[in-house]
């Protein structure tokens, strides 16, 4: 829950939480809407739609990952209702199947936010538990089961008050990292273990001396340096990162004096490269920005609705994007009027737009849909909850 701050302040912080986010719901009242997760799938030739038939979902943010080497698809969702449970959605080579992982672990059931990893078959997916004190939370597939760890516990911050603000996790491998919100200060914390077993806990705001934060957006890691973004109370774009020795904190509305951003920040690494991409909607015009980095020091700025000619995407879309291989071709995801739009690079200086709910002939999107999705090499997915 969130502390120390007026009323307004609250109101306004978790406005620009719906709209990053595509939350639907206030943490006080948690509507049932029951809408269904989708996927709309690339198998190199066309687009194409499936009801994936899992149990009501919440309006929450989506996680999807594939695991290796069998290439078998994953998404994480909550269940409707006020008790939300987290679930599973896998692709076993023939058909779908849910499960419902709060059942299978024995956890604590789930609020606002789900999201995650894979290392090889092993899953790694993170929550924060509905109750008092809000804890982060780990589900670990061990090859075997589903185990659920209560990681305050484990490092030693049982009173942790995770806000629903946001969570970004990715490893390093061996190490893992999970970064979440503290309810009181508003300052991103990060979680981390070397060993998958001992877990610490760090305040990166007071390390690096950085803002109050608005909404924790994405983040990856290229090897060991790590690289987190998140939105300040005056929704100036920043980023953390970690450069394999300090933190630092670094204004990126200030250094490349671009737009505020309105809603998502979706941010990832072209694979095997240094090629850092963050892409988030314009306050001013509404427009889908890039920006485009290979230090994180120096970001070149690209307008992909004016390039693409593509329409504008709702003010209070998700965002999900991602490169394919071995072509490095780029992909942006968003939703328009309750279609879901990509725009892709099909050359090194050109951007076109799709509408794939026309084209996959799928559904309308749910109001507020999370967005989740991810390529194996050409071949593209994409989830999102469906009216």
């Amino acid at each position: 829950m969130i502390r120390k701050t007026t009323y307004q302040d609250t109101l306004r912080r978790l406005r620009h939480a719906v709209c990053a986010f595509g939350l639907l719901i206030s943490v006080a009242a948690l509507p049932a809407y029951g809408q269904l997760v989708h996927q709309l799938s690339y198998n190199n030739s066309y687009w194409m739609d499936q009801n994936l038939n899992g149990v009501p979902a919440e309006i929450y943010p989506l996680a999807a990952f594939p695991t290796t080497p069998n290439d078998q698809s994953h998404v994480y969702y909550l269940s409707s209702g006020s008790s939300a449970h987290v679930h599973q959605l896998f692709y076993n080579g023939i058909s779908w199947a849910d499960e419902d992982l709060t059942v299978l672990s024995g956890g604590p059931t789930a609020f606002s936010t789900v999201t995650g990893f894979s290392v090889g078959n092993y899953q790694y997916v993170y929550y924060v538990n509905n109750g008092f004190p809000n804890h982060v939370h780990q589900l670990l597939y061990n090859n075997v089961k589903w185990v659920d760890s209560d990681l305050a516990a484990l490092s030693g911050t049982p009173q942790q008050d995770a806000s629903f603000l946001g969570l970004v996790a990715f490893t390093t491998t061996p190490a893992l990292h999970v970064y979440y919100v503290d309810g009181n200060s508003l300052g991103v914390h990060q979680l981390f273990s070397n060993d998958g077993t001992t877990w610490q806990d760090q305040d990166l705001t007071s390390i690096t001396g950085g803002p109050q934060l608005s909404v924790l957006t994405s983040g990856f890691n290229i090897k060991n340096f790590q690289y987190v973004y998140f939105t300040d109370v005056n929704y100036d774009l920043h980023q953390l990162s970690y450069n394999n020795s300090t933190w630092s904190d670094t204004d990126l509305t200030v250094l490349t004096k671009t737009a505020v951003p309105v809603s998502s920040v979706a941010a990832f690494v072209i694979p095997g490269t240094k090629k850092m991409r963050l892409y988030f909607i314009s306050l001013s015009n509404s427009h889908l920005l890039q920006l485009a980095s290979t230090n994180g020091a120096k970001w070149a700025i690209a307008d992909l609705t004016k390039k693409s000619k593509g329409p504008l995407p709702d003010p209070d879309t998700s965002i999900v994007a991602y490169a394919t291989t071995p072509n490095d071709e780029v992909h942006v995801f968003y939703v328009s009027g309750s279609h879901i739009n990509e725009i892709y690079q099909p050359t090194a200086t050109t951007w076109s737009n799709e509408d794939l709910t026309s084209s996959g002939n799928g559904e309308p999107a749910a109001e507020f849909t999370g967005l989740a999705g991810f390529s194996l090499q050409n071949e593209q997915y994409v989830f999102y909850q469906a009216q």
